[in-house]
């Protein structure tokens, strides 16, 4: 039996405790009601998401990468993160943050918990979106095993919604954190 040498972690939830991503950015630019309004899509309801994300878009326009990944500092991991994918590396697992939330932020987590491979939203500097939702989950996972060459049964995948669920019925190892 080959053991899963890949595992993927959502992000908002998953690995941090204390709000989203989208949340701690907005209290910085002094938007949190209005992030919480928008927090309440589901993220079924993809028109609807993409309009959010135009909106959080125009609200970033007039900040930098680095000030706006300052906002994430303060935000709470879950307990022990660190420890258990320092388990994982040490046991041979290459380490996926595998989020919609946006990418600048994702790779902010990813070099701070040593991830080998992240995902998210893209935004451009001229402000173009490249969305990514939660039926490009298993997908981009799927491309990322592949070219590990580690099959999807081998694949651990962490998540606590359900933008994770189409992620979590694709690896043979599915965990659910969320209540």
């Amino acid at each position: 039996m080959t053991p899963a040498r890949l595992a993927a972690f959502d992000l908002d939830g998953t690995l941090l405790r204390s709000g989203t991503v989208c949340e701690a950015i907005a209290r910085g630019l002094g938007r949190l009601d209005r992030m919480r309004e928008l927090e309440r899509l589901s993220s079924t309801q993809i028109a609807e998401v993409k309009a959010a994300r135009e909106e959080m878009a125009s609200w970033y326009a007039a900040s930098t990468v680095p000030e706006l990944r300052s906002y994430l500092d303060s935000m709470e991991l879950a307990p022990r993160v660190r420890e258990g994918l320092g388990l994982l590396k040490d046991h041979g697992f290459k380490i996926a943050i595998v989020s919609i939330t946006w990418e600048f932020a994702v790779e902010r987590f990813a070099d701070r918990l040593g991830a080998d491979y992240f995902v998210g939203t893209r935004l451009s500097p001229d402000g173009v979106i490249t969305h990514f939702l939660p039926a490009d989950k298993p997908e981009w996972l799927k491309k990322r095993a592949t070219n590990l060459g580690i099959a999807m049964d081998d694949v651990v995948a962490v998540g606590d919604s359900g933008g994770d669920t189409e992620m979590l019925l694709a690896v043979g190892h599915p965990y659910w954190v969320g209540t």
